[in-house]
C-alpha cells in the first residue's frame, strides 16, 4: 500500500523537488500543500505531477492538522519572507503551528529543513537560518519521531538570491562574498531524491540530522563553470566584500552577509563525498547543473 506523505511549501524550491521525486515513485501518495493560488503556474505544475494539491492556512493549527489525517509522513520546511520586516517572528510562529499539529495528527515520521543557529555559534543573525533552527527546537519539544536535514545554498539560488549582476549583453558579475573560500551547494532536485530515501527508511534516519552537499566550489569557479558552458558570455567574480554585500538595496542583504560571514568563520559540516556514499550516489556537481540547464540559465540571466 502506498504511503502517504504531506509535503509542506509544495511551491517553493525544497518542498517543490520532494513533491516531483516522490510523485515518480508509486510507493507514495503526495499531498502537496500551498498557503494559496499565488502561484497558479507552480500549483499547476504540481497537480501535473499526479499529486493531490491542497491548500493551507498556515496560520490555524487546525487547518494544518487537516491536512495530516491519514498521513504517513511529513516534510516541512519554513519560508523567509524578506520583504516582511517581521519575518522571523512570523515564520516562528508558523513553524510553532507546524509542529504543535504534527503532535496532534499523530504523524508517525517528519521530515524537517533545518539549518544552525548563527545567533548561537557567532553571535550575529541571519534571520533565515536562525529562524529554522529555533523552529527544530519547537519539534523536539513535542518529542515527534523526526528526522532533519540540513542543506547549503542551491544550484538554484542564481535565478533568485545569488542573480548575477548584468553588466552587459555578454558580461556579468557574481556578487558573492566569500572571497576564495569554497561555497558548499547542492541541487534542489537531488534533495528530493534524498528525501524519498528517508521515507523509505524511517528507522534508519529516525533522530539523525543529515548534512547534505553537491558539490564544494569558490566563486571564481563558478564564474569559470558558468563562462564555459553559456559562452560566449562572460562571467567574473566582482570579489564584493561582506561590507559591501551587506549595503546592497536587497531586504535580503544584511541575513545574506552574515550568513557569508559564517561561513567564512566557522567550518561547515557538508561532505560532498558522504553524501554521495550514503544518500545519494547521483548528486549533481555544479557543473553537471549547468549543463543540463543551459537554456534555462540563458533566458533567466536575460530577463
Amino acid at each position: 500500500m502506498a504511503k502517504v506523505v504531506t509535503v509542506f511549501g509544495a511551491t517553493g524550491h525544497q518542498g517543490g523537488a520532494v513533491v516531483r521525486a516522490l510523485a515518480r515513485d508509486p510507493n507514495f501518495k503526495v499531498r502537496a500543500v500551498t498557503r494559496g493560488d499565488s502561484q497558479c503556474d507552480k500549483v499547476q505544475n504540481l497537480t501535473s505531477c499526479g499529486t493531490e494539491v491542497l491548500t493551507c492556512n498556515f496560520n490555524d493549527v487546525t487547518s494544518i492538522k487537516q491536512t495530516l489525517i491519514g498521513a504517513d509522513a511529513c516534510f516541512v520546511v519554513t519560508y523567509t519572507d524578506f520583504s516582511n520586516a517581521d519575518c522571523m517572528d512570523e515564520e516562528l510562529k508558523i513553524g510553532r503551528n507546524f509542529a504543535k499539529a504534527c503532535a496532534a495528527s499523530g504523524v508517525k515520521h517528519v521530515l524537517y529543513g533545518t539549518q544552525l543557529n548563527t545567533l548561537n555559534i557567532i553571535g550575529i543573525a541571519a534571520r533565515h537560518l536562525v529562524a529554522k533552527a529555533q523552529i527544530q527546537e519547537y519539534f523536539m519539544e513535542e518529542n515527534l519521531p523526526m528526522t532533519y536535514i540540513l542543506v547549503p545554498c542551491y544550484y538554484e539560488n542564481l535565478f533568485d538570491y545569488l542573480k548575477p549582476e548584468k553588466i552587459d549583453n555578454k558580461s556579468f558579475r557574481l556578487a558573492i562574498p566569500m572571497g576564495t573560500t569554497p561555497l558548499d551547494m547542492v541541487c534542489v532536485e537531488d534533495i528530493g531524491e534524498i528525501a524519498k530515501l528517508v521515507f523509505k527508511n524511517k528507522e534508519k534516519f529516525l533522530n539523525k540530522t543529515l548534512s547534505v552537499a553537491g558539490d564544494k566550489i569558490t566563486i571564481k569557479e563558478i564564474a569559470a563553470t558558468l563562462s564555459r558552458y553559456l559562452a560566449p558570455t562572460n562571467f567574473k567574480d566582482r570579489q564584493i566584500t561582506l561590507t559591501e554585500y551587506r549595503s546592497l538595496p536587497y531586504p535580503w542583504a544584511k541575513d545574506f552577509a552574515n550568513m557569508f560571514d559564517f561561513f567564512l568563520r566557522v567550518d561547515q559540516r557538508y561532505n560532498v563525498q558522504y553524501t554521495k556514499q550514503n544518500y545519494n550516489p547521483k548528486m549533481q556537481t555544479f557543473s553537471d547543473w549547468v549543463q543540463a540547464n543551459v537554456e534555462k540559465l540563458r533566458q533567466e540571466f536575460n530577463k
